[in-house]
């Protein structure tokens, strides 16, 4: 009778402390492969590009990349339950245009609030209600609604840009920096930090983990399936929503194509940064790195003097191995 008891102290962990590294471990091999990518292309822009080594040029990769960054942390929500968002795009164009409209009635802060508070309601009447409680497929859901609310801003706005130059406190959150760091930076510093918090540490945040990892399990074990999947889409949309206004404020001007292409942008931080497209697996460290890769490469293209066009092409190839990569992980065919 005790070689049952030996065999399975000898296969227990050891204690908390093995427990937290191999836990560690895990965690941190998700997005190893592209923070080896990132410090070669860093490595390699110092070498060939002596300006890129700046104070000034990381400041600018930062503010440059502040809508991905919002943009991409609602995603890593939508993902982390099996999902995907492709209406971001359309929402940032919606929420601008919404805020401009808006600045005519309200004052600029107020216009900022209720144009964001725009974006979660129509986030969360659509992707939500019809994907978390009909059960609708989340592709043909998200793609009718972008399509939906970039008509709405095209035809609210005339299909033009439209400035917002006169207003001086949208004008200052685009410009403005607090101690050199420009306030568009701390805005999105802070939301990310909340996030990875909420996340992290909250019975939301593990909601969300049992979601995306089974359905099937985390329902039996009481938690709203239905729920959360309303909750990550709302949220996806508001911080899409958020990102459009802070764009606007950053060009000084609205346009009802603000967003177009930066869902699949955003997609494509997220996934390169680990997260699987199965749900389940991912984490916000990771969604940073691969926003941090493509406004590296973004701006290494820059200081190169190279056609735009090649980071997007970069871009793309390295998100089609990032999902055969993840396929291969999961051993799962593909929705």
């Amino acid at each position: 009778m005790t070689l049952p008891d030996k065999t399975l102290t000898a296969a227990a962990p050891r204690g908390p402390a093995a427990g937290r590294a191999r836990d560690a471990v895990q965690a941190t091999s998700q997005y190893l492969g592209v923070l080896a990518v990132l410090v070669l292309l860093i490595v390699g822009l110092s070498v060939t590009q002596p300006q890129f080594l700046t104070v000034d040029n990381f400041m600018n990769i930062a503010e440059t990349n502040v809508v991905l960054l919002l943009v991409a942390t609602g995603m890593t929500f939508v993902l982390l339950t099996g999902g995907i968002d492709l209406s971001v795009g359309g929402m940032m164009g919606f929420s601008a245009i919404v805020c401009w409209k808006l600045l005519d009635v309200l004052p600029a802060p107020a216009a900022l609030l209720a144009s964001v508070a725009a974006a979660l309601v129509a986030g969360l009447l659509t992707n939500g209600l019809l994907i978390g409680r009909a059960g609708l497929s989340f592709l043909v859901v998200t793609i009718g609604t972008g399509t939906l609310l970039h008509g709405l801003a095209q035809i609210w706005s005339g299909g033009q840009s439209q400035t917002i130059f006169k207003h001086a406190f949208l004008v200052k959150l685009g410009s403005q920096r607090v101690a050199g760091v420009p306030i568009t930076v701390v805005i999105a510093a802070a939301v990310f930090a909340l996030a990875v918090l909420v996340l992290r540490y909250t019975g939301f945040g593990r909601m969300v983990y049992a979601v995306g990892g089974n359905p099937e399990a985390a329902r039996l074990a009481g938690i709203s399936v239905a729920g959360v999947r309303v909750a990550v889409y709302t949220l996806c949309a508001a911080l899409a929503g958020l990102a459009g206004v802070v764009g606007a404020a950053r060009l000084t001007s609205t346009s009802p194509d603000a967003g177009i292409g930066m869902e699949l942008t955003a997609g494509a931080a997220v996934l390169l940064g680990g997260t699987s497209f199965m749900g389940g697996r991912g984490s916000l460290l990771g969604t940073l790195l691969g926003v941090l890769f493509l406004g590296v490469l973004q701006n290494g293209v820059t200081l190169a003097g190279v056609s735009p066009f090649w980071s997007n092409v970069v871009s793309g190839v390295v998100l089609v191995v990032a999902i055969g990569i993840d396929r291969l992980r999961s051993g799962k065919a593909m929705p």
